[in-house]
């Protein structure tokens, strides 16, 4: 036996030893994942680095041509200044001029409204009637020219309220003096960064000197005109004049074009910041990448996947060979019976002494393991046993019932090589004869104690025999609780145990000595009355739905439940083999008494052609 054993462990280490390539094989897969996830990396880092060029590119370019255009505006409110300075040079100043002047300007500038002011605060000349007293914060506006003829004076101020643009300017005469202050107040709101059509994810904001919004793309950003932003937090771009810039409005990463709008010869400037969000022209990039981080780790998985698996093949090779002599001994010298078998030519190789005394000659070696069983083709047929069901076999003793257990020994991985299957027998005699007694036992219904459905059919075909050779009446009942789902549903299924253990009872009271009650499904009973005519069944059926009717039933809590019950009766034919005919009639005059209206009892109606009309079915108690 032990060399036996010590051969096919020896199989099975050959084959392991030729599939040991892997190990070796397993660096240079570590190498080759390792080079295909840098280069993975490297490819992703390029493409998003790609990406913030390629974006920071289309964003100068927009920048540019927006500054373009707001300084083409710019230019219009320092032709119109030139204008205004042109007339008064002239001496033809005059409101008319000024209003004509601003309807020219409007495409530019919007409806902007122009003033001239004498340096003490007096109107010279306006473009509207209401121009004059339009203009905010004019006494320190005035101050400030005085002080400086010279500059350029602007400023964003929320006026009456709108947000406003104030442009300023002083005038001097031929000697030097100044002598007028020509002022230009242009609505915010009709921005020059109206119109722009810019790709979903851009914003645009133009600010003053101090930080203050002066406008804004999207128009229905949630920025006010007006406010004072304060500064993000911001890293160098991947490209001149650009930043990326981390808002602080809605804390998202944006790529930031800059350009600086100087206002005229002054050392004030407006800021432009045209945005895009990173995560918008990263998307397609960031799939990308996504898609080789979860390569990256797949191969990972199945790269850690083999180390494992060549560390559990040695550890396997290594314990195999240590324990292969152990094993034998212990199999050996064991008390249960085990073989070992050719699975193709289904002769023993070899059997433990146990075996031996068992089965005696019938188990040496080179018998066919088949003649071991009562019924031979329980091998032949298929050499896979249920470790659960007992196996019946020859023994010294006579027959006797064995669980197997079998477990496949691989000779050699070659197609034409032979297997073999170690199996070990435990006898289950004792067990099996209690199975069969307990399954003989088990006819009894353990909720209600009334016999079950297998004891029913048992019975019926009884029923069946003595009326056929008596010729005498038989009926049977079939009764179904009404609206039982109700009663499980309402008080819990406890009460509706509670309730067919009460009905149970109540039945058994109900019918003779003779008589036979089954429960044969969840809330359905069925009752068998020998010698008993249609007639006679009605009148027990009427008892007994009467005394179920009238039996409070007490459930846990002590609350009372009144069960009805609606009943159908069908006769035994002398005709027929058995009582499957007259169940069915029954069932059909059971569902009739339910369509009736329930709590009743209905007899099967004979159909003129002999047989019982067929009905559809009712709504059982259940529903």
């Amino acid at each position: 036996m032990a060399r036996s054993l010590t051969t096919t462990v020896r199989w099975t280490l050959d084959y392991i030893a030729r599939k040991s390539w892997l190990r070796r094989a397993l660096i240079v897969l570590a190498l080759l994942v390792t080079l295909d996830i840098l280069i993975n990396s490297w490819q992703s880092w390029h493409d998003l680095r790609a990406a913030d060029a390629v974006a920071a590119q289309r964003l100068n370019a927009e920048a540019s041509l927006i500054a373009a255009r707001i300084l083409d505006r710019l230019q219009a409110v320092s032709v119109s200044m030139t204008q205004i300075e042109n007339m008064l040079d002239s001496q033809t100043l005059a409101d008319v001029e000024l209003t004509r002047l601003a309807t020219v300007m409007r495409p530019a500038l919007g409806h902007g409204r122009i003033a001239v002011f004498a340096p003490d605060g007096r109107l010279l000349a306006k473009s509207s009637s209401d121009a004059g007293n339009q203009v905010p914060d004019l006494d320190s506006l005035l101050a400030r020219i005085r002080h400086d003829p010279s500059t350029l004076v602007t400023d964003l101020t929320a006026w009456a309220q709108e947000v406003v643009f104030t442009f300023a300017k002083g005038h001097r005469n031929q000697a030097g003096e100044l002598d007028a202050v020509i002022v230009q107040v242009i609505n915010v709101e009709q921005h020059p960064l109206e119109g722009m059509d810019l790709p979903a994810g851009s914003a645009v904001l133009l600010l003053d000197s101090g930080g203050r919004v002066i406008a804004r793309y999207p128009a229905d950003l949630a920025i006010p005109a007006g406010l004072r932003l304060a500064d993000g937090t911001a890293t160098a771009g991947p490209a001149p004049m650009t930043r990326f810039l981390r808002s602080p409005l809605d804390g998202t990463q944006q790529l930031v074009a800059t350009r600086k709008i100087p206002l005229g010869s002054t050392a004030n400037y407006w800021t432009l910041d045209v945005g895009l969000a990173v995560n918008v022209y990263r998307a397609s990039v960031r799939q990308s990448l996504y898609f080789n981080l979860a390569g990256a780790a797949t191969v990972l998985v199945m790269l850690a996947s083999a180390a494992l698996l060549v560390r559990r093949e040695r550890q396997l090779y290594d314990q195999v060979e240590q324990f292969a002599s152990v094993i034998s001994t212990i199999v050996k010298s064991i008390p249960t019976p085990v073989v070992v078998v050719q699975t193709g030519a289904g002769k023993i190789l070899v059997a433990n002494e146990t075996m031996l005394a068992a089965f005696g000659a019938l188990a040496d070696k080179g018998q066919p393991f088949a003649r071991l069983f009562v019924a031979p083709t329980a091998w032949t047929e298929n050499h896979a046993f249920n470790p659960n069901e007992a196996v019946a076999m020859l023994t010294r003793d006579g027959p006797r019932h064995m669980l197997l257990h079998s477990t496949r020994l691989r000779a050699d991985m070659q197609a034409d090589a032979s297997d073999a299957l170690l199996v070990s027998l435990v006898d289950v005699s004792h067990q099996q004869q209690q199975l069969t007694q307990l399954r003989t036992e088990a006819e009894v219904d353990a909720l209600t104690g009334l016999p079950n459905r297998r004891s029913f059919a048992k019975a019926a075909a009884q029923a069946v025999g003595h009326a056929q050779r008596r010729h005498s009446p038989l009926s049977l009942l079939a009764l179904d609780l009404d609206y039982f789902k109700r009663v499980n549903d309402t008080y819990g299924h406890a009460a509706g145990d509670c309730v067919l253990a009460a009905v149970a009872r109540v039945l058994e009271g109900a019918l003779r000595e003779h008589d036979l009650a089954a429960r044969v499904g969840g809330e359905e009973f069925a009752v068998i009355l020998p010698n008993t005519t249609t007639e006679q069944a009605q009148i027990v059926a009427e008892r007994i739905r009467t005394a179920i009717w009238n039996t409070p039933i007490v459930v846990e809590g002590g609350q009372t439940i009144s069960q009805t019950v609606s009943i159908g009766i069908a006769s035994y034919r002398e005709v027929e083999d058995d009582l499957a005919g007259a169940q069915e009639r029954a069932d059909v005059a059971l569902y009739a008494a339910k369509r009736a209206g329930r709590n009743c009892v209905h007899l099967a109606t004979p159909h003129p052609s002999g047989t019982t009309e067929e009905e559809p079915p009712a709504p059982s108690g259940s529903e």
